[in-house]
């Protein structure tokens, strides 16, 4: 009588392979950037808490920045993990971090040395076979600020969805008196498209914000190339392909 055959053994898959937006890497000069997973956390709930704002006013949409450890943490991890249902083909949100190179680092995507987690730099999209738009929003630890960093990983952010994604164009916002943030977006070509009326980051009372738009072609490209890897398998994850 024949013996049962012992079932065969799948090879083990890497988290990259299970999951490909947590194999997307995009290296700057000082920076990478690559979607955060659990093992950040530690590091995202110290940046976030550490301050990130150095204006009078709550410069983000909702005030998150404003509540204590325990309670950011509460609130944080759980829209983490919220932009992983929200995945599709013409619905994304890649929650990238932003993570400072080590001194001596290579700088390629493909160096495993970790670095210091430092803010983040999201980057997300809505009907994306229409439109092929992308918009983003971003914070940094106070400490991290006024050293260019800011504008470093908002370039290389735009350079991986304009050259290797398939961006044609990109949106940002900020309040009118926000004037660091239209700074950056004006440095990199974004031009201001309009201003509506919003609810400040406290729902309490109405504040205006500048609507800033790039098409590919205006962008005013930074001194450097960004090195990337994982674009392909996240393609086709997506199902662009």
């Amino acid at each position: 009588m024949p013996q049962p055959s012992e079932p065969s053994v799948t090879p083990a898959r890497t988290l990259e392979e299970l999951w490909p937006p947590f194999g997307l890497r995009i290296a700057s000069p000082r920076l990478e950037l690559r979607v955060v997973r659990e093992t950040d956390f530690p590091a995202y709930a110290a940046a976030a808490a550490s301050g990130v704002t150095q204006t009078s006013r709550n410069p983000f949409r909702f005030a998150w920045n404003e509540k204590g450890p325990e309670e950011l943490v509460k609130a944080s991890l759980p829209f983490l993990w919220s932009t992983r249902s929200a995945i599709g083909p013409d619905r994304w949100y890649l929650p990238l971090g932003v993570f400072l190179k080590p001194p001596g680092g290579s700088g390629s995507p493909e160096d495993a040395a970790p670095g210091e987690l430092i803010g983040m730099q999201d980057c997300q999209a809505e009907d994306w076979s229409i439109l092929r738009t992308v918009s983003s929003g971003s914070w940094l630890r106070a400490d991290r600020q006024g050293q260019g960093l800011g504008t470093e990983a908002r370039a290389a952010m735009l350079l991986w969805a304009f050259d290797h994604f398939g961006a044609e164009y990109a949106e940002s916002g900020a309040y009118t008196w926000n004037e660091r943030s239209r700074r950056v977006s004006e440095s990199l070509g974004y031009f201001t498209s309009g201003t509506r009326r919003v609810p400040d980051a406290h729902g309490v009372e109405p504040e205006w914000e500048h609507l800033f738009r790039l098409p590919k072609n205006d962008l005013l490209r930074p001194p450097f190339q960004v090195q990337v890897s994982g674009t392909e398998k996240l393609r086709t994850f997506f199902g662009h392909d």
